[in-house]
């Protein structure tokens, strides 16, 4: 069978999945951390064991050989021309993909034109392909972008009322995020509720990052990340939308730097920011039952801004059918859905099956009544099996 290698390449770290396809069969998966220090950690899962490497790899380049090694060491593949395609995740496409890419010289030239849209993440994401490049030359790769599935919102929801020129000279537009996760939700509600009941979805994608979209016919109309990740919800450490002035009234009060409040705005904000204790809602809602007030105010904020967004997509969607929480925290905190459903269940007609609810974590469920008028669904989110799937139809039809 072919398999498809799916890479997510941070910063310091390697997230990979390998993929059988077309039975899309999970072979492994795991992740390299630390890479760049004194001791990088493989972790690397096959046939249920998960087996942990230590080893000093300094760049990216000794850590995509460390993992082939080891993938064929423990005899996932056998060797490297079992894997027929390697897709990428790169974070921003800009204006130029609306849709997952073979990648070629032009790919990669689009690619780091626009790294000024995402300078954090689109150069790490490239290193990643230009590295397995080197080792896959057999392979085909594909470039699957976070921003692709958010091409078809419309202008008037995309443009900034700033002066104009700004988009004219630098994009600067609404792109949104989290495509990925979103095309699953797509596919999966159709699967769980049939046709019919996707017709108008609200998807909450909640995990450390988050974001909301509403998506009508399977596309997305609008959604609540903008030009970066750091606009929208509040997050674990992201403030999410705020007064733009209030860059400006920091940086002075504290005689910092613009560039220092953006830190602080995507690193120590958000959860941590309010809590003043942890960007983990887990740890937040223990500090919250113990008494905490920051804690119950953060858990508070963060429910609020939610159903903000749900209320202002329901009325530009026209009505629901249904709505999807996904990701860490949408799929393990029942607690975070109640909150979420309490405060908008009476506007929009739903009901929610508290029991069903509360025995959800980790796995799929409708969790709404059969009274209800909108279905509340949890969907697990599956990025690495979207990303295989495009890599896999790009490469039959090449072949």
């Amino acid at each position: 069978m072919d398999k498809v290698l799916v890479i997510n390449a941070g910063s310091s770290s390697i997230k990979y999945q390998l993929i059988e396809m077309p039975y899309e069969v999970k072979v492994s998966s795991g992740l390299i951390e630390k890479i760049g220090e004194k001791e990088a950690v493989l972790t690397l899962i096959y046939n249920g064991n998960k087996t942990v490497y230590h080893q000093e790899l300094s760049n990216h380049k000794e850590a995509f050989h460390f993992l082939v090694e080891k993938l064929i060491e423990n005899k996932v593949i056998y060797t490297i021309g079992d894997i027929v395609a390697c897709g990428h995740r790169v974070a921003h496409g800009g204006e130029y993909f609306k849709k997952s890419e073979m990648i070629t010289e032009d790919v990669v030239a689009k690619i780091k034109e626009i790294e000024y849209l995402a300078p954090l993440h689109n150069p790490i994401n490239l290193q990643g392909y230009e590295e397995m490049k080197k080792i896959l030359s057999h392979a085909i790769h594909v470039a699957v972008f976070d921003t692709s599935f958010h091409q078809d919102i419309s202008s008037e929801v995309y443009t900034y009322p700033i002066p104009y020129r700004y988009y004219k000279k630098y994009g600067m537009r609404k792109y949104g995020f989290h495509g990925t996760s979103y095309r699953n939700v797509v596919r999966r509600v159709e699967e769980i509720l049939g046709k019919e009941k996707s017709g108008r979805i609200i998807a909450c994608h909640l995990g450390n990052g988050a974001s909301i979209v509403a998506i009508k016919d399977g596309k997305s109309i609008n959604t609540s990340m903008g030009l970066t990740p750091l606009g929208g919800l509040m997050m674990g450490t992201r403030c999410g939308d705020l007064d733009p002035s209030i860059v400006e009234f920091i940086a002075q009060k504290e005689n910092i730097a613009v560039e220092e409040v953006l830190n602080q705005l995507n690193r120590e904000s958000g959860i941590l920011g309010v809590s003043e204790l942890s960007n983990d809602l887990r740890d937040v809602r223990k500090a919250a039952n113990d008494g905490d007030e920051q804690s119950k105010l953060a858990l508070e904020m963060y429910a609020e801004r939610i159903a903000s967004y749900i209320g202002a997509y329901y009325v530009q969607l026209g009505g629901l059918d249904t709505l999807v929480f996904t990701a860490g925290v949408g799929e393990n905190d029942y607690r975070m859905r109640e909150c979420i459903v309490d405060k908008i269940k009476e506007a929009l007609g739903i009901e929610l099956d508290y029991d069903k609810n509360s025995s959800t974590m980790g796995s799929e469920a409708i969790i709404s009544t059969t009274n209800s008028m909108v279905n509340l669904v949890v969907v697990v989110a599956d990025e690495e099996i979207v990303i295989a799937r495009d890599c896999y139809e790009i490469f039959q039809n090449k072949v």
